[in-house]
Formats: C-alpha cells, sequence, structure tokens
C-alpha cells in the first residue's frame, strides 16, 4: 500500500491514490479500472484522486468527486455532484442533479443540463481562469467568483 493516505470526510475514510486505481480510490457505489472511476447505481459515492483521472457520476445516487489537477469529470444522472478540482480539469454537468464546483485554478465547467450549476472559482483575483460554457443563458455572477446556471445565488 505504497503512497497511500488515509483521509477522513464526511462519507467516512477514503484512500488518496495517484490516479484511481483498480479496487482502490472509492468509497460507496463506484468503480474504478485504472484511471477511469465511475458512480454507475443508486448509491452515494465519494472518490479522491490525484491527478489525470477521469470520474463520472451516472446513477441517481449523490457523488462527491475530489481531485487535485487535470481531471475530467462529468455527472450524466440525476444525482447532484460536489466536485472540487484543480488546475487543467474539465467538468461536464449535462444530468438533472445539478453540481456545484469548487474550481482552484484554470478549469472548464459545461453546464448544459437542466440542474442548478454552480461554479466557485476563489482563485479569479490570482490570474485562474474559469470559463463557463453552455449554461442555457448569461451564468449569473453571484460575486467572489460565484457563478451559476438554472438557478439562484447560494448563501
Amino acid at each position: 500500500m505504497k503512497n497511500l493516505a488515509l483521509l477522513f470526510f464526511s462519507f467516512g475514510a477514503v484512500l488518496t491514490v495517484p490516479g484511481c486505481p483498480a479496487g482502490g480510490g472509492c468509497e460507496g457505489a463506484c468503480e474504478c479500472r485504472g484511471a477511469t472511476c465511475s458512480c454507475p447505481s443508486s448509491g452515494d459515492c465519494l472518490i479522491d484522486c490525484v491527478g489525470d483521472c477521469d470520474l463520472t457520476c451516472s446513477g441517481s445516487g449523490d457523488c462527491d468527486f475530489r481531485c487535485v489537477e487535470g481531471c475530467q469529470t462529468s455527472c450524466t444522472g440525476s444525482g447532484a455532484c460536489v466536485i472540487d478540482v484543480g488546475d487543467a480539469s474539465s467538468i461536464a454537468c449535462p444530468g438533472s442533479g445539478g453540481c456545484d464546483v469548487l474550481c482552484a485554478g484554470d478549469c472548464t465547467i459545461d453546464c448544459p443540463g437542466s440542474g442548478v450549476c454552480v461554479a466557485r472559482c476563489p482563485n479569479e483575483p490570482s490570474g485562474a481562469v474559469c470559463t463557463i460554457e453552455r449554461c442555457g443563458g448569461t451564468p449569473t455572477d453571484c460575486g467572489g467568483g460565484v457563478y451559476v446556471c438554472n438557478g439562484p445565488c447560494p448563501p
């Protein structure tokens, strides 16, 4: 179990690993094969990746994704997605469950789905660029680097 660190989150213990190796890096209703992890079922899941991962939430359960950098994330299901990504990441939220994205660097957030899509980009004052695409209108600027598609500004 080289390079594994045990972390605790609201869902319980999660292993943090480089990439998302088979059999590790996820908790709950998730499956990992190489650097690809998915939450395909109705159960909730949490996936914690160090970088360069492809993460998919396609079921009806809620998904919590964390990735340090360079991740491709897609939330196509009806469950809610909470996503925390770093630089050079791309997030697609075409599902109905909505997305709440915290982006710590340059990232692209695609929000064509019917759910509320919240983009939190706290490093914009430092030069980070959060690009919001296919919002179904102009994203609402809530201030402080927070933008919303398909809903009101968060409290």
